[in-house]
């Protein structure tokens, strides 16, 4: 945050299965790689290179064996750019210990994982915010992590069913230029690729962070550990595997009491007082700065089991079920006392601190949280991958709250109020409020089909088409409590109900109609409609907001022509809609902490997107120094209407989101990425990307002061590179950067101060380092840095961690590239070890 830092950081879970409706599933093409050795790893960066020779496997590691390699059907490689990692890849390169993570050295990708272990951990891509959660979908095997219920960082993908270990790689798609996807893709799709095992694996890992931090009056140690295990096997045609995780970890501070000047002393008596700090906020203003909250201790428990059948060696039944529990706490420390050394967390009505010539102080409480969750996921799956004339993919999905509850305290400590008379006494409030969300649930069905006819018409066309259903329902129901850690309430203070349910159709014809030459058009249908909007309020009378029916013709075009065997060059274009999630519609909750109104009224908000890209595939480069070499630019637009504004402020201390829509704004920029492998030496790799991305509010009737200022909170720079070393099969060392630039939060643009703590995004430039040694057959130590600078940053308004290290360990019984697994009862050979190095 601080100039500074830059020096410092250069050196160095049954339930029946009840599917109701419906899922945003990939394509039936071809998935997880089931057998054989595995193939080469995708590059980090990539469009679809030149046409693979039989049995070399494609951009997205697909070859001729069926359910090899990403999820994704190859066909999106020909529409949009595609940016990779293998399982290598991560294990080299990222201090992992959330599925979150695994991501973020991705072009133009943000992970907003302020802590270990951090549940609202969303993803930023190129055209959304940090809180933009309904604006990119992710993906694990076809089963929908992202969270619509909402669209802010309280709705962030289902990240805790899925575990690091099961993971054989992430893709992520840029933009929503193929018809299998819904309008939520405007800013990507996150597909996690696992496998199914071929002989007996056993998996055991154990991963310890410590992280030091400190910012104003806070100084803390904060440790996190994870354990996790995963065993499987393939009996004939069945296959399972069995996966528990158990993440315990400590978060810093997330926020801190800012306290602003007043003139006056108020009607009230004023309370001496000592402690604090002042600081400046986004805005320039000195505050008073009284304590710090939202320090995270949480305690996260994940099983899952996955079954898979082979009728045929095409044809596979896999059914998965995962359970998920949560148990959290924050806490706050305070920084200021009363003279005689009472700590102060929460003042009684009008009084104020009274610091001398320094002025007069109000203090926004400072007040602790209790969670408990539990959640539920089921989904079941039939594909065929004959890579033949016809395939199918038919994924059916739910999820369920079974419970999830959070309690804040009303006004935490002892509460000095002050008489005119200059009098002091003392109380206590022991009450809170209750959120409880358990009953939220949604469900998704998904039928994907692909034709591929054996005919010449002006060409060979491969026709995909398919069908979606999704329901999304919110339960949400907030009480008063005596007890602020008690559930037993006495009074009901809001109830929010609503659902959304969303029905579509698409079809896409790709077409290569000559050698060089493939156009791939498409068109999809949506049809979507809110119902049961209840927002029922103590005190006022009940709102029920009318039933709400849209529909949406999205087409799609990509042209892509191969301009030399190795030079590519593709434009693409993209109609599509995004549509109010039910929490936007529907829910409008008060607590100690924060204000969330809703809005009713909204309407979808519509794209027209445009890609122009160009890629080179250059192998043996500079003379054979390099083995490969893949630059790619692209060029972007998105133009977006009735854009949906999320927009926070803050009052007496405590913020109000609010949202509405905003005519147009437009998002215009440029993606360049480099992919190196075996740079001079074998085992040296290397990628970069760079993203400019200038963004803009054109028109707001209701306020039309805010045109022509930048959209919030979306950098205009963001720099990603990571590079590797392996100079034998033991040791491997990588380093990595992010930088982006600060921006606003406020549509205004008033908020200049961007590196400072306040509500701001701000600038941040961070360093990583990580080594892997394979010291015994089986066993794998890992250490390393994330944040070596200990650069200070913050995403509106919580500080993300500074300088934290990582010690892990690993024994691997079976698997890719590791010795002591049983041989396989399916006549398959086991999977050989991948090279990682060369993926096209």
């Amino acid at each position: 945050m601080h100039r500074t830092c830059l020096l410092r950081s250069a050196s160095a879970v049954a339930l029946a299965l009840s599917f109701v409706v419906p899922s945003h599933a990939q394509e039936a093409l071809p998935t997880i790689d089931v057998g054989a050795a595995a193939p080469p790893p995708a590059p980090v960066v990539g469009a679809a290179p030149p046409p693979s020779a039989p049995g070399q496997a494609d951009s997205l590691g697909h070859t001729g064996k069926p359910f090899s390699g990403s999820y994704l059907p190859e066909s999106v490689a020909h529409v949009a750019d595609v940016s990779s990692a293998t399982r290598e890849e991560i294990e080299k390169t990222v201090n992992v210990m959330t599925t979150a993570e695994t991501f973020k050295y991705l072009p133009s990708v943000l992970v907003r994982e302020r802590y270990i272990g951090d549940r609202n951990a969303t993803v930023e891509g190129r055209v959304n915010n940090p809180q933009d959660s309904a604006r990119t979908m992710v993906f694990a095997d076809g089963v929908l992590l992202s969270n619509y219920l909402g669209n802010s960082y309280a709705y962030p993908p289902r990240w805790g069913m899925v575990s690091p270990t099961e993971i054989e790689r992430i893709d992520v798609i840029a933009g929503p230029f193929s018809a299998l996807y819904p309008g939520n893709s405007v800013s990507g799709v996150y597909t996690i690729t696992t496998r199914m095992p071929e002989s007996f694996e056993a998996h055991f890992s154990g991963t310890g962070a410590v992280q030091p931090f400190g910012w104003f009056l806070e100084n803390s140690t904060n440790l996190s550990g994870d354990m996790n295990i995963a065993v499987g096997d393939r009996i004939n045609d069945f296959s399972y595997w069995v996966t528990y995780d158990r993440l315990d970890a400590q978060g810093q501070a997330q926020t801190f009491s800012m306290n602003t000047f007043n003139t006056s002393p108020g009607k009230n008596g004023l309370l001496g007082a000592f402690g604090g700090q002042f600081a400046a906020d986004q805005n320039g203003n000195l505050n008073l700065i009284g304590g710090s909250a939202g320090a995270d201790h949480s305690e996260q428990h994940m099983g899952k089991v996955k079954l898979a059948y082979d009728f045929s060696p095409t044809t596979r039944l896999t059914y998965q079920i995962g359970f998920w529990s949560l148990v959290d706490n924050t806490f706050v420390n305070p920084f200021m006392t009363t003279t005689s050394g009472v700590p102060l967390y929460n003042l009684g009505k009008g009084t104020q601190i009274n610091l001398g010539p320094y002025g007069y102080y109000g203090l926004s409480g400072l007040n602790p949280s209790h969670s408990n969750a539990s959640h539920l996921m089921q989904a079941a799956e039939l594909k065929s991958d004959t890579k033949g004339l016809f395939d199918y993919d038919l994924v059916a999905t739910q999820y369920n709250f079974l419970r999830d509850y959070s309690n804040t305290a009303s006004a935490y400590g002892f509460i000095p109020s002050v008489s005119t008379k200059g009098v002091t006494s003392w109380s206590i409030n022991p009450t809170g409020s209750n959120v409880n969300q358990g009953g939220n649930f949604w469900r998704t069905f998904d039928a994907r089909f692909i034709y591929r006819p054996d005919l010449d018409l002006f060409g060979r066309h491969i026709i995909s088409f398919g069908g979606h259903a999704d329901v999304y329902s919110l339960n949400t129901v907030q009480t008063n409590t005596d007890v602020w850690m008690s559930n037993y309430y006495y009074d009901i203070q809001a109830v929010n109900y609503g659902k959304t349910q969303t029905n579509g159709l698409y079809i896409q014809d790709e077409w290569k109609f000559a050698p060089q030459w493939r156009l791939t058009t498409g068109a999809r249908g949506d049809f979507w409609s809110a119902f049961g909007g209840v927002n029922n309020t103590l005190g006022k009378a009940p709102l029920y907001s009318p039933e709400s029916d849209k529909g949406a013709f999205e087409p799609k075009a990509a042209l892509e022509y191969q301009v030399t065997p190795e030079f590519l060059l593709r434009a693409a274009f993209g109609r599509n809609y995004r549509f109010p999630t039910v929490s936007e519609l529907f829910q409008a909750i008060s607590g100690p902490n924060s204000i969330l109104v809703n809005n009713p009224n909204l309407q979808p908000e519509s794209s027209t997107v445009y890609d122009l890209t160009g890629e080179y595939h250059w192998a043996d480069a500079f003379g054979g120094k390099v083995g490969l070499v893949v630059p790619r630019v692209s060029l972007f637009e998105d133009d977006r209407w009735n854009f949906i504004a999320s927009q926070t402020a803050f009052y007496t201390g405590i913020p109000l989101t609010q949202q509405y829509n905003i005519d147009q704004v437009r998002f215009r920029g440029v993606e360049g990425a480099v992919d190196m492998k075996d740079v001079y030496w074998r085992g040296l790799n290397f990628n970069a990307s760079a993203t400019f991305t200038d963004s803009k509010t054109l028109a707001d009737k209701a306020q039309p002061w805010y045109d022509g200022m930048q959209v919030p909170r979306v950098p205009r720079i963001r720099i990603r590179a990571v590079g590797s070393y392996s100079p034998d099969d033991k040791w491997t060392f990588a380093g990595g950067v992010r930088y982006a630039t600060g921006s606003f939060v406020s549509l205004a643009n008033t908020d200049f101060n961007h590196n400072t703590y306040g509500t701001t995004d701000s600038e941040y430039l961070v360093f990583d380092a990580k080594v892997t040694y394979k010291f015994a057959p089986n066993w794998t130590a890992t250490a390393g840095i994330d944040n070596i600078g200990r650069w200070k940053y913050v995403v509106n308004p919580n500080p993300y961690p500074e300088r934290t290290y990582f010690l892990g360990v690993k024994y691997d019984i079976g698997g890719p590239g590791n010795p002591g697994g049983g041989t396989t009862l399916a006549g398959a050979d086991a999977p050989g070890t991948s090279s990682g190095l060369h993926a096209r």
